[in-house]
This record gives structure tokens, sequence and C-alpha cells, in this order.
């Protein structure tokens, strides 16, 4: 007969930790909340079957994929859609299981079921799975459970991951157009340097003349590609390699973040999406009842760059001392309109709604930072590109009317 371990409360609220004996995980349960016990964890002591910690190949399989933001969408809007109909919580999490199409996302639910199943909370089960649920879910579970609104909760999850997802995507591509042309620019100078130029140098060098500055440079330059072209590569990615490792260290990402931050046009956009990101994570929070000093922390646990995190991390420290959220956040990167309109959130009484429409304004503004960074990157591009090809024709140009002049 399988053995499970437990730890509960009892009956005069002090936690106690054993073993019991049963069937199955039900009747485990069933069996110690019979002896008054309140359970808070229940689990099987499983044997040397399985494989690698599940129950089988295949289950092992889809613990080792990730769960992609529009499956978490899925999954959170349907709950949604069943408890609003007024379907139990079990029963909308194993209509849910035959839904998905996630494999680690099925396997979650029903590791979440058995845990339900053993009298666990549904916040308490999510928490069991940090790599699938992010921490701003359970805490909102959790605040949902304790209000009884958790078909709202599971709908404001859905909003604030579409919204995130959307954000990170805009963001990936502003960058995509440029990395391709700057990669091509790379290309294009590379096979010019080391095909192109050096036949054109030995055409011009054969002649036995004298040649423009203009060309002896171009020559020059791509000799010197040419005999170092491995340290220029082995430079190029130690520095890459040293950048990595730095923003690794809590220092050294704090430092590169904050550099990026003083980049023009780019320092810009990081700021607005991280500020996007931040207030509608806030509002979605605040909404949905959890207080200001948790929702700081959470945020900071979202927002990518260093900068912005530790100060909400800080911020959360100040409003435990009796200090208002818009002077706790105050720093020279943050805007001031978010500032002010947090300070008349507060004033009024409609702080989650004011974060709100700051994240609808910052969306909007990255949307639209994000057009004309493509728009003045284009041309820059092509300018580039266009500038390089253009100086070996003009270093070709003046060495042949140098001949002929000769």
């Amino acid at each position: 007969m399988p053995i499970f371990v437990y730890t509960a409360l009892s009956t005069s609220g002090s936690e106690l930790s054993g073993k019991q004996q049963s069937t199955d995980l039900s009747s485990a349960a069933q069996s110690l909340r019979e002896r008054g016990l309140r359970v808070i964890e229940l689990k099987q002591i499983k044997g040397k079957g399985g494989f690698l910690g599940q129950a089988n190949f295949s289950d092992w399989l889809a613990s080792q994929t990730s769960v992609s933001p529009s499956a978490l969408v899925f999954f959170f809007r349907q709950m949604a859609f069943m408890l609003r109909a007024g379907l139990p919580v079990m029963q909308a999490l194993e209509l849910s299981n035959k839904q998905v199409s996630s494999s680690r996302l099925k396997l979650t639910i029903r590791l979440m079921l058995k845990d339900i199943e053993s009298g666990q909370a549904l916040s308490l089960a999510m928490k069991k799975h940090k790599d699938v649920f992010p921490n701003m879910a359970v805490n909102l579970i959790v605040a949902g459970e304790s209000t009884g609104d958790l078909d709202a909760i599971m709908e404001r999850l859905a909003i604030h991951l579409e919204k995130k997802a959307a954000l990170r995507a805009h963001m990936i591509n502003a960058m995509i157009y440029p990395s391709v042309v700057f990669v091509a620019a790379i290309v294009v100078g590379a096979f010019m340097t080391l095909n192109i130029i050096p036949k054109f140098a030995d055409f011009i060098l054969a002649q036995g003349r004298p040649l423009p500055n203009s060309t002896q440079a171009l020559i020059d330059f791509s000799i010197y590609v040419e005999n170092n072209g491995l340290k220029i590569i082995a430079t190029v990615i130690s520095f890459i390699m040293v950048i990595l490792l730095t923003y690794q260290t809590k220092r050294g990402r704090y430092f590169i973040d904050s550099l990026l931050l003083r980049i023009p046009i780019m320092g810009s956009m990081i700021t607005t999406g991280s500020m996007a990101q931040m207030t509608w994570a806030l509002s979605t929070l605040l909404r949905s009842g959890v207080t200001v000093y948790q929702a700081l922390k959470i945020t900071a646990e979202l927002i990518n760059n260093r900068v912005f995190a530790d100060k909400l991390i800080h911020a959360s420290s100040l409003i435990l001392n009796g200090k208002d959220m818009s002077s706790s956040i105050e720093h020279k990167q943050m805007p001031v309109l978010l500032i002010q309109m947090i300070a008349v959130g507060e004033k009024t009484g409609s702080l989650d709604h004011i974060l709100m429409e700051l994240g609808v304004y910052y969306e909007q503004l990255l949307e639209t930072a994000i057009k004309r960074l493509s728009a003045m990157i284009e041309p820059a591009m092509i300018l580039l590109i266009g500038g390089m090809v253009g100086f070996v024709y003009y270093a070709f140009f003046q060495a042949l009317f140098s001949l002929v002049g000769g």
C-alpha cells in the first residue's frame, strides 16, 4: 500500500508532519481530515519506478518542454470562462486539461489536480510549478481565493500576459530589421575586403604607378583585415563573452542596463517599454486586491531592466516606512509624467485606473517609437551599405583615372 507524507494544521493551529498509509491520494487526504487535520501538503513517497523523477518517459519528456505565453493566455481565459459559468475549480481544470495543446501544461494540470484532490488550494498547487506559472499569477490567485473573485482574476491574468507578449513582440520586431541589415552590411564588407579589393589591388599594383590616397587606404585596410582576420574575430568574440559574463553579475547587469538607458533612441524605447509593462502589472495587481507593497515586489520581478527593478524593490521598503508610492519610486530615469499621475491617483483613490490608463499611453507611445525607429533605420542602413560600396567604386575609378592620365 502506498505511503504518503503530509504537512497539516491541527485544530489548535500547530503544524504537524508525518506519514499516512492509504490506497490513494484522495483516501489519504480523507483520513487526515477525519482526524481533524487541515492538509497543507500531501504527496506520495515514490519508489524506484518512474523515469528521472516522473511517472514515465512521456511525462519526463513533457517536463523538459516550456509553456508558451499564448498557451498560458488560452488556459487562463478558458478557466475564467468556465468559472464564470459556475463550474467548480476541479471540473474546470479537468475540462481545461482536455483542451490545452501544450504537453507541459497538460502534465502540470494533472499534477495540480492531484494536489487539489488532496485538499490543497489552487494557489498552493500552482506554486509548485514556478517554471510554468509566474510569481504574479500565483499571487493573484491567492488574492482571488480570498475574495472569491477567481474568474475575474483569471481574465485579468490572460489580458496581462497578452499585453506582456505584445510588448515583447514589438521590441523584437523593432530589432529584427536593423539586425538583418547590419549583418548584411558585415557580409558585404567582408566579401569586398577579402575578395574584390585584393584582385583590384593586384591589377593596380602590377602597373607600377603610384596610387591615389583613397585607393592606397582601401588596399592597406584589405591587407590588414586579411592578415589579422582571426585576431579581429577572436577580439570581437572575447568582447561579447566579457559583456555576457559581466551581465550575469548583479553589479555588472545594473551597470550595463544603466548604460543602455543613456543610449539615444534605444534608451528611450527601453524606458517606454519598461513603463508600459510596469504600469500594466501594477494596475492588474492592485485591481485584484494585492497590497501596494506586494505589488511593487512582484512587478520588480517582471521588469528586465535592473535599474527600474531595483528601484521598485527599494520603493517597496519605503512603502513599509509610511511613504506614498509616487515619492517612493522617484528616480532620474522615471518619467515625470508617471510620478505626477501616480500622485494624482493616490489622492483621488483611483490609482489602479490611473495605472491602467498609463499602460495604454505607454503602449501606444512604444508603437509610435518603433515605427519612427524603423523609418529612420531603413535609410540609415541603405546609406551605410551604399557608402561602403560607393567608396570602393570611388577608389577604383580614381586609380583608373590616374593610370589613364599617367
